[in-house]
C-alpha cells in the first residue's frame, strides 16, 4: 500500500549516509524503495570499497532488510560508460581536469535514477548527500549547504536541473555526520561504523585514473616537454593527461626543490611547472556552461563567493555575464590553482546560486 506521503526511490550505496537517509524517510511516512546503482562491471572494480564490488550492494541489502524495505540493484553500466567515463577521458585528452562526480550526479544519480523512479511509480528520489533544499516565497527551489560544513556536498550538485532538484530529497542535510552515525547505531544498522567511501567509484588500486581511462578508450598518450615559466626545457613526460594544475608530486623531474604544475597545453604537449608557488595565483577565471538557480539575467554584477574545487574555501568575488552561459569571475584576492575543467560554484552565504565549468584562469586585461 502506498503511504500518504508517497513513494520514494533512494540511492543506497551501502554507506551510512544513504542508509540513515532511508530510515529518516520511513519515519517521515514515505514508502521507501532502495536501489544500488551498478556503475561498472565487477571485474573492472578492484577497489575494495567501491559501489561496484559486492560490498556496496551487500551492505545496502542488509540495511534494507533491517529497515524492512525492498532493495534492487540497477544496472547503469552503459550510461555511466557513455556519459561519465567518456566525458572524463575527453576532458583529460584536452589537457583539462574533469570532475566526474558532478557529471555522475547530473546524468546518473539524478538522471537515470529519476527515470527508474518514475517507472516504479515513485515521484521522488533521495540520496545521502549533505545538502538542504527549501522552497522560496515564489515557490522556487533553493539549495543550501549541508548543516555540517565539513561534509557539505552542494558543490557536486550545482548542475542539477530544476526538475531534478524539485524531485529530490536530502534527508541527512540538516544533520551533522556525528548525528548520522549515532542514528545508525540506535537503529542497529550493520554499517553504522563503516568507513567513508571517498568517492570510490573513480578509484582503482592506486593507479592513475587518467591513464586507466586512456587505456580503456585507446587514447593517445601525447608526450612532450616539461618546461619552466621561461620556456626552458626541464625534462620530458609520457602524456600530458597525467598532469593537473597545482600538482606537486609525480612530475618526473628532479629539481632539488618543490615544483608545481602551472599549465597544461594540449596543442604543444607542454607542461609548465613553477618553483614559486605564488605563480599559481590568479585574479579570476572564465567559466562556461553556467547554470543558475536564481534569477540573475538582468543583474550586471553579482557579488558572491566562488568555490573552485571541493575542499576550497569559497572566496569573495564579482561575477559578470559574458554571454548566455558564460561569465567572468574576479576575486577580491587572487586564488591558487584555477584549474580548467573543474567547476566554479557560486554562493550567497550558504545558498547555492549556480555554477559553471572553468575554461581558463585570467588576470585582468587578458580575461576577455
Amino acid at each position: 500500500m502506498t503511504s500518504a506521503k508517497g513513494r520514494v526511490l533512494i540511492a543506497m550505496s551501502g554507506g551510512v549516509d544513504s542508509s540513515v537517509a532511508a530510515a529518516l524517510l520511513l519515519e517521515e511516512g514515505y514508502e521507501v524503495i532502495g536501489a544500488t546503482l551498478q556503475l561498472q562491471s565487477c571485474e573492472d572494480a578492484t577497489f575494495g570499497r567501491s559501489c561496484c564490488t559486492a560490498a556496496g550492494p551487500t551492505h545496502a541489502r542488509a540495511v534494507a532488510g533491517v529497515l524492512g524495505i525492498p532493495h534492487y540493484v540497477l544496472d547503469c553500466r552503459r550510461p555511466f560508460h557513455d556519459t561519465v567515463l567518456q566525458y572524463s577521458w575527453r576532458e583529460y585528452s584536452r589537457g583539462r581536469t574533469p570532475n566526474p562526480c558532478i557529471v555522475c550526479n547530473e546524468r546518473i544519480k539524478f538522471g537515470f535514477l529519476l527515470d527508474a523512479a518514475k517507472s516504479m511509480g515513485a515521484a521522488k528520489i533521495a540520496t545521502g548527500h549533505y545538502v538542504r533544499k527549501e522552497t522560496d516565497r515564489n515557490g522556487g527551489m533553493v539549495m543550501r549547504r549541508g548543516l555540517d560544513r565539513g561534509k557539505d556536498q552542494s558543490y557536486f550538485l550545482f548542475a542539477l536541473s530544476e526538475q531534478q532538484l524539485a524531485a529530490a530529497l536530502f534527508p541527512v542535510g540538516p544533520f551533522a555526520k556525528t548525528e548520522v552515525r549515532r542514528k545508525a547505531r540506535l537503529l542497529g544498522l550493520p554499517n553504522a561504523d563503516l568507513e567513508e567511501s571517498q568517492d570510490a567509484c573513480f578509484l582503482t588500486d592506486g593507479e592513475v585514473y587518467a591513464e586507466i581511462l586512456r587505456q580503456r578508450f585507446q587514447g593517445l598518450a601525447q608526450s612532450g616537454h616539461i618546461v619552466d615559466s621561461e620556456g626552458r626545457v626541464l625534462g620530458r613526460h609520457q602524456g600530458f593527461h597525467r598532469f593537473t594544475v597545482g600538482q606537486r608530486r609525480g612530475l618526473g623531474i628532479a629539481l632539488g626543490r618543490k615544483a608545481w604544475v602551472k599549465a597544461v597545453d594540449p596543442e604543444s604537449g607542454r607542461v609548465t611547472v613553477v618553483v614559486d608557488e605564488s605563480e599559481l595565483l590568479s585574479k579570476g577565471l572564465v567559466a562556461a556552461g553556467v547554470r543558475w538557480h536564481c534569477p540573475v539575467k538582468d543583474v550586471d554584477k553579482i557579488l558572491c563567493s566562488v568555490q573552485i574545487r571541493y575542499r576550497h574555501e569559497a572566496a569573495p568575488a564579482v561575477i559578470e555575464h559574458l554571454g548566455p552561459e558564460q561569465v567572468r569571475v574576479t576575486f577580491n584576492q587572487p586564488v591558487r590553482a584555477v584549474t580548467p575543467g573543474q567547476a566554479a560554484v557560486f554562493y550567497d552565504g550558504d545558498r547555492l546560486l549556480g555554477g559553471g565549468w572553468i575554461e581558463r584562469p585570467c588576470n585582468g586585461a587578458d580575461s576577455d
